[in-house]
């Protein structure tokens, strides 16, 4: 009886040591230098040429094994290729645009490529890996993908929308900088040695994923010699993945030396409001004949026109849409991309400084198919003649063609619901 007292007692003390390191790991690792677990989405890129675009996916896992132990919590490649499909479904679902292609798999070109495209040179500002695009476009007398500060400024708002999907605190990015090979020769004492050198060149950012600045940044190299002789010869097809794997000890090293200040609070949001004119083709308003019935069905045209205002037009702000105009919208302030949309016209694109109490009259011009069917569905108004009394059939035929107008997304600013004609009887408009 006293053996198993004994027994179940030790049992107890070792399994509270057992326990006692457990914790004290899980908070070492949720703690360490005094900082919480930081949240963080991590994209690696290729710069250094195709011949190393297989080996970003080894970089990102390698970085994210090394930093884990840093006190950063790092969203799994899976996580980010579910939010970038869910960000296409969305947008192309809110605008009625294709959506892009979606990542099929965790692990294939696809994905490196569009995370590539939604991070990339975009997000740190800096466009040398689009060089040979530039090139290209030169040669062609366009201007290179994201040589404008607007459209700059689109992307990178994508990217901050991509990341607060996600809602990491920050984004690490790195990228394979260069790959190289020396070779030193050297003769003397009888021998002649042969060292070749391997380098690799690392670089990365930390931005805080409120409004994308830059926190911390670094640039490293490793090298790896492989050295022969007349009488000895090492030969080894592993280098690279030795240099990547050094590569990501030295950003995890880099990294737990920096002082990563917290992200900034979420700004408080502001009151925008967004309405919609329409111009033709010409750029000139659009307007409608102010037609209104007397009590005996006989028709007055006003002289004067009706300014039409569109309804239901897609607002996106920052590559994200956030409503239909007219309306009224919060918004963070400051410097933001807008995009006004609707079938049947041009895209109103804006960069904008966003405050409380923004008002904006955003003006659509019509394409070519849209101005078709505006003056096919308002025909019938310029088909009716002064003083013309209709028939109890015809009334039917224009309301119903009234009512279609009506509810086709487009609001006439009527003057007046009723006004008195000249014998004393009300006149109704067509549009009420």
């Amino acid at each position: 009886m006293k053996i198993d007292d004994l027994l179940v007692k030790r049992t107890c003390a070792f399994l509270l040591i057992v326990l006692s390191v457990f914790f004290a790991r899980i908070l070492s690792a949720s703690d360490e230098n005094g900082q919480a677990m930081r949240k963080v989405a991590i994209f690696v890129e290729n710069r250094s040429g195709k011949a190393l675009n297989d080996k970003v996916i080894v970089l990102e896992d390698l970085i994210t094994s090394r930093i884990t132990e840093k006190g950063f919590s790092v969203l799994s490649r899976e996580v980010v290729i579910n939010a970038i499909n869910t960000y296409n479904d969305e947008t192309a679902k809110a605008t009625g645009k294709p959506k892009a292609d979606p990542i099929v798999s965790s692990d294939n070109s696809t994905a490196t490529q569009i995370m590539s495209q939604f991070v990339g040179t975009i997000l740190v500002n800096d466009f040398s890996a689009n060089a040979a695009e530039g090139e290209k476009a030169a040669g062609s007398g366009t201007e290179p993908p994201g040589a404008k500060p607007d459209q700059r400024l689109s992307n990178n708002a994508s990217i901050l929308r991509l990341a607060q999907m996600m809602g990491v605190d920050y984004i690490i990015t790195a990228s394979i900088t260069s790959f190289g090979t020396e070779k030193r020769i050297f003769k003397g004492y009888g021998a002649r040695t042969i060292n070749l050198i391997h380098y690799l060149r690392v670089s990365y950012k930390i931005l805080e994923a409120v409004q994308g600045g830059s926190l911390v940044a670094d640039t490293g190299k490793v090298s790896k010699t492989m050295r022969s002789t007349e009488y000895s010869e090492i030969e080894s097809n592993d280098i690279l993945n030795e240099l990547l794997d050094d590569a990501s000890v030295m950003v995890a090293e880099s990294l737990g030396k920096k002082h990563i200040i917290q992200p900034p609070p979420k700004p408080n949001l502001v009151e925008i409001t967004v309405a919609c004119g329409m111009q033709d083709l010409a750029q000139l308003p659009v307007t409608v004949p102010d037609v209104r019935l007397t009590e005996d069905h006989r028709v007055v045209i006003e002289n004067n026109n009706l300014d039409v205002h569109i309804l239901d037009a897609t607002v996106e702000l920052n590559g994200a849409v956030i409503g239909s105009a007219p309306g009224t919208f919060k918004a963070p302030p400051g410097l933001s991309k807008i995009n006004v949309s609707r079938e049947g016209f041009k895209d109103w694109e804006r960069t904008i400084n966003v405050m409380e109490g923004l008002k904006l009259k955003v003006v659509l011009q019509m394409n070519e198919a849209g101005y078709q069917r505006w003056k096919d569905n308002t025909a019938f108004l310029y088909h009716l003649k002064k003083d013309e009394k209709l028939t109890d059939a015809e009334i039917k035929v224009l309301e119903g063609k009234a009512q279609m107008f009506r509810q086709s997304g487009f609001r006439v600013d009527v003057k007046g619901d009723i006004k008195l004609d000249s014998k004393g009887g009300s006149l109704f408009s067509m549009f009420d």
